[in-house]
């Protein structure tokens, strides 16, 4: 029997060790010191390498380990919780990957087994100072020369860019007679093996978070590197980067919901210890339901991110649409959820020393860059939007499927194939085409003792309201398409980028829909087996019930649903769980990480 992603978890947390035992090298309080110093995590770091976590970004037919998406959402998760800084530094490895996407078979080979033997540290070279997220403005060029490539120019600011062993980046390659699209190419360096010229790192800046982390930039300057270098055809790089950003997108839900469950942890801890006004400070009703809410949005965090896994499985060629959808959602969840917190806890929040609870602030910071890397939450916004015609004319066309595999978090699913990713997915998304089956199976379900007929009722309204929801949505994109043809230029503009506002705000709106479908497939999928308070539904209608799944107010939810929220918060932070829609063992209290003598856990 294969291991689950859960089981990889526990195992990786026993590895690690409780990140409140000082001693660890992932601790919580280790953590805080060396960003006060803007040091990077060294010892933390190999901790993880120790583990065999490179192994995971290599599939198993090139002899590594990587077998199911949702074994990277949790090993991320699993250190993110502890300290974003390591997270972060170490999850570069996934940049390797566009070796499996883009390379020839001797290139995937060549470059697994460098993965494999360790001690790699790729970094992501697209962005360059003064283009930032408009790629196709580079000017690093990759000058062909009897058969090699010459490397000029600067790439920054990016993750890993000083202290990078292997440079994955974009070069010019195509004359002015080359069309825009088609001018760039890929390139993953080895910076050992460049035959002459020079690479350099660029100086670190400060940043708001993160500031263990190396984020600089490197520079080229005549540095001459073998043809073997390019990842896939001349040209091809824009589409290989877009292939690629589309499953780190999808990865980068594990490192906000690291990030989110050490915070509501945090402050549910403080609260449940603080006495104000005779009493425990979690028992005033509005820090309690606040509580709850913000643990709703975990559990809905979650489901959209484990669906978004298992469709880089069965799914692979629609996560043009998919993967910009999931990293907007997730990261708004846990960031809405931030700010909720951090208002709770109150003056606190503004105090970086650990004794005063200095982990909640260096997590909201460091959780805040989710939103930003790896495509903005705009730029995130726009791809969708820019697609949304597509998505508008397939849907109401999809072929009737078995969903199981999508939704049942017990189901057998295909190998991920990262290479079977599209830059256009033709419109077709999985979460959404499944709706009107989703709706057919609520509506065959029978009242049981936890799930009654007045909830059935209610979550059946709702999910009609969903239905009826995105086909307004995807109507509203020729009217506004039509709209937007029809007004006048207020200005003259010289930008290529002229996707209308209210296209983007359907965009927004779908990516609430998506995750409260992702949820509703979750529960109707897994309530058999996961039982008691997953089963019962009241999470689900309460998420169901919010305008913005990611927004919430005092006052709207019902004070019994607030206190069951809250009761299953605390449960699972008494049993040492991730707060989580299904049990999953954190590290037990006061262990210490596994030492040397135990080797690699990967092994």
């Amino acid at each position: 029997m294969q291991q689950s992603s859960t089981d990889l978890a526990e195992i990786f947390e026993e590895w690690l060790g409780d990140p409140e035992n000082s001693s660890n090298s992932l601790s919580f309080a280790g953590a805080l010191e060396l960003d006060e110093r803007d040091e990077l995590p060294a010892a933390g770091i190999d901790q993880v390498r120790a583990f065999g976590f490179n192994r995971y970004f290599v599939p198993e037919r090139l002899g590594g380990d990587l077998r199911a998406a949702e074994d990277i959402l949790m090993l991320t998760r699993v250190i993110a919780r502890r300290d974003m800084n390591v997270a972060v530094s170490e999850s570069t490895q996934v940049w390797m990957m566009l070796a499996w996407i883009g390379g020839d078979a001797e290139q995937q080979e060549k470059y697994a087994a460098t993965v494999l033997r360790g001690g790699v540290v790729p970094c992501l070279a697209y962005s360059e100072p003064g283009h930032g997220a408009d790629l196709a403005a580079n000017r690093f060029t990759a000058a062909p020369d009897a058969g090699q490539y010459v490397l000029t120019g600067e790439k920054w600011p990016i993750n890993r860019g000083r202290t990078s062993t292997h440079v994955v980046l974009l070069g010019i390659t195509g004359d002015e007679d080359t069309p825009a699209k088609r001018q760039q190419s890929m390139f993953l360096v080895d910076r050992s093996e460049v035959i002459s010229g020079q690479v350099t790192g660029v100086p670190r800046v400060p940043t708001y978070g993160l500031r263990g982390c190396d984020i600089s930039g490197v520079a080229f300057e005549g540095a001459r590197v073998e043809a073997s270098a390019r990842l896939g055809a001349e040209g091809e790089g824009l589409e290989l980067a877009l292939r690629g950003l589309l499953i780190t997108r999808t990865f980068c839900t594990g490192l906000s919901l690291g990030t989110g469950d050490t915070m509501l942890r945090t402050v549910a801890e403080f609260l449940s210890d603080r006495v104000l006004y005779d009493g425990p400070a979690d028992e005033i009703p509005y820090v309690t339901e606040s509580l709850a809410n913000a643990y709703l949005s975990l559990l809905v965090a979650e489901c959209e991110s484990l669906v978004a896994m298992r469709g880089l499985h069965l799914y692979t060629e629609q996560f043009s649409i998919w993967g910009n959808l999931a990293k907007v959602q997730v990261a708004r969840l846990v960031d809405f959820n931030s700010k909720v917190l951090a208002r709770t806890l109150g003056a606190r929040y503004f105090l970086r020393a650990a004794e005063h609870v200095g982990t909640f602030q260096k997590m909201l910071r460091d959780g805040a860059v989710v939103s930003v890397f790896d495509g903005s939450e705009p730029v995130c916004l726009d791809s969708i939007a820019l697609q949304l015609p597509a998505l508008a004319k397939a849907h109401g066309h999809d072929p009737d499927e078995d969903w199981r595999p999508l939704y049942d978090l017990r189901a057998d699913l295909p190998p991920f194939e990262p290479d079977r990713v599209s830059v256009f997915g033709r419109g077709r998304d999985a979460t959404f085409a499944s709706l009107p089956a989703l709706t057919d199976r609520l509506a065959a379900l029978s009242p049981s003792a936890g799930c009654d007929g007045q909830r059935l009722a209610v979550l059946r309204e709702r999910a009609a309201e969903l239905r009826d929801e995105l086909d307004a949505l995807l109507a509203r994109v020729q009217e506004v398409r039509r709209w937007a043809a029809a007004q006048p230029p207020t200005r003259p503009s010289a930008s290529a980028k002229s996707t209308p506002p209210r296209l983007i705000r359907v965009a927004e709106e779908l990516s609430n829909l998506h995750a409260k479908v992702a949820a509703l497939g979750v529960w109707l999928f897994n309530r058999d087996h996961l039982g008691g308070f997953f089963a019962e539904g009241e999470w689900l209608q309460a998420a169901l019930d919010r305008r913005q799944v990611h927004q919430y107010d005092a006052g709207d939810l019902d004070p019994s649903t607030a206190a069951r929220l809250f009761d299953r918060m605390n449960a699972q932070r008494a049993d040492n769980e991730f707060f989580s829609v299904r049990p999953v063992r954190m590290a037990a209290p006061g262990s210490s990480e596994a030492g040397p003598e135990r080797g690699s856990a990967a092994a």
